[in-house]
């Protein structure tokens, strides 16, 4: 029973922590790379998202909302919808024009450069583009090399060490297309162990076309199509593969002029708070400054999804801890009836000798307590231990769901995470369990009479 209970805790605390940690990453990784705190922008762009509907005076309201003492950074931005173009594909993509070094301060992605050669949006470049590695790959800007470095990141991994000798037959090789770079590994190592471990060999051998010739196509404010031409200067990735592949950034100063607008105007602008409260009240002060037709727009809004998630996350494990206990309810039951069972004679003559029902009830359920008890603190210890290790280094499991998981948002690199309330909130839940569960078998030894248990042969 105490294994039982210790399980019981090791796996609805464990499993909250997991499910709490994965939704904390999201939410911070939203709000520092896709969408800020909070968004502001004219009323009329959220209709249609019409690129010509912009916010006026942009540097004026950035200004002002420099000054809320709760703000980190502001960053003004073009939104535009567009076809980017290269010679081996073309995909639908939203470009950004932004202020590179403004964008900085309120976005992570300048910092999520993967490739060497890659940059940022240098201020004396010439028409760069920052795209995502989703849309790299979409787009055919990507080659397959295995050099040194593909087997040196093969070789950090302890799970493909003995593969090394054999891949490195393919040393110096160079593939266009990934399944010409499948078929040559699937020579050399056979097809099971290349499904096992595709992800890995394609992510350290993947190499980008950097300063390859994208061109945008788009409609500018006057309604004519505008073809521009823009070179790869960076490849970012985060852990959202639908991101990746929308959205590009380039700078401001290059796309306005064949929109048709100013650097003066704005479809969006982004506000970073420094921390991550307050969103609601911030919103509100932006909304009452005297300014016509702006939508203020809190990340919850702009993320419905997510928020969702952080509002029934409650919901969510309870019905996972509650699946877990009702399994342990079970066993508890299982284990205290044939304790019960077992000692029938012995609760008969405790009855003979004077003993009441109440007294012989409590003794049970003391004992069922007891027992859970013990079995939280055992729970309570490993959970924590735990945590606290993995939540330093992390849960991967990017061999297998990486894809998956990014798909959908996710990190597939998991770090646990639990407050003391929640804690102690799941630890309660499985002692309330055991009393609950305790109760049948304790009702069954008060029925027991003395006269009859007596008698029993064990």
């Amino acid at each position: 029973m105490i294994a039982a209970v210790t399980l019981g805790i090791f796996g609805g605390v464990f499993s909250t922590a997991i499910m709490i940690g994965m939704l904390d990453h999201r939410i911070k990784e939203a709000i520092g790379n896709e969408v800020s705190h909070i968004q502001v922008h004219n009323e009329k762009y959220l209709e249609n998202n019409e690129t010509k509907y912009v916010i006026e005076n942009i540097d004026l309201l950035n200004d002002s909302i420099k000054k809320i003492k709760e703000v980190k950074a502001v960053s003004s931005r073009i939104k535009v919808f567009a076809m980017a173009s290269t010679s081996g594909s073309a995909s639908g993509v939203i470009i950004k024009g932004v202020d590179p070094e403004a964008e900085k301060l309120v976005s992570g992605i300048p910092e999520m450069i993967v490739s060497e050669g890659s940059k940022y949006l240098a201020p004396d470049a010439k028409k760069p583009i920052f795209i995502g590695d989703k849309l790299a790959r979409e787009l055919k800007l990507i080659r397959f090399e295995i050099d040194d470095n593909t087997l040196e990141i093969l070789e950090s991994k302890k799970s493909l060490k003995k593969l090394i000798p054999e891949l490195k037959t393919l040393s110096g090789s160079k593939f266009r297309k990934e399944e010409e770079f499948a078929k040559a590994v699937i020579s050399v190592l056979g097809k099971v162990s290349y499904d096992k471990h595709e992800y890995l060999f394609k992510n350290s051998a993947i190499r980008y076309k950097i300063r390859n010739k994208i061109v945008l196509s788009y409609q500018s404010v006057d309604g004519n199509i505008v073809y521009d031409a823009y070179r790869v200067a960076g490849v970012y990735r985060t852990n959202n593969t639908t991101f990746d592949a929308l959205n590009v950034y380039v700078k401001k100063s290059d796309i306005c002029p064949n929109l048709g607008l100013e650097e003066n105007q704005a479809n969006e602008l982004a506000v970073l708070l420094k921390a991550n409260e307050g969103e609601d009240k911030i919103a509100a002060y932006i909304k009452s400054l005297e300014i016509n037709n702006l939508s203020v727009q809190t990340w919850m809004d702009l993320l419905p999804d997510i928020s969702m998630y952080n509002e029934y996350m409650d919901f969510f494990l309870v019905y996972i801890v509650g699946i877990l206990l009702l399994a342990m309810g079970f066993g508890i039951v299982n284990t205290m009836l044939m304790a019960v069972l077992e000692r029938v004679k012995e609760l008969g003559m405790l009855m003979a000798v004077g003993m009441n029902k109440l007294r012989v009830f409590s003794m049970i359920m003391l004992e069922t307590v007891l027992l859970c008890m013990v079995g939280a603190v055992f729970g309570m210890i490993i959970s924590y231990l735990l945590i606290l290790y993995t939540a330093e280094n992390g849960i991967d499991l990017s061999a297998m769901y990486q894809e998956g998981m990014e798909a959908w948002g996710f990190s597939a690199h998991l770090y646990p995470k639990i407050g003391w309330d929640s804690l102690i909130q799941v630890t309660g839940l499985v002692v309330i369990t055991g009393i609950l569960a305790s109760i049948y078998p304790a009702r069954k030894a008060i029925k027991l009479k003395p006269s009859e248990a007596l008698r029993i042969d064990m």
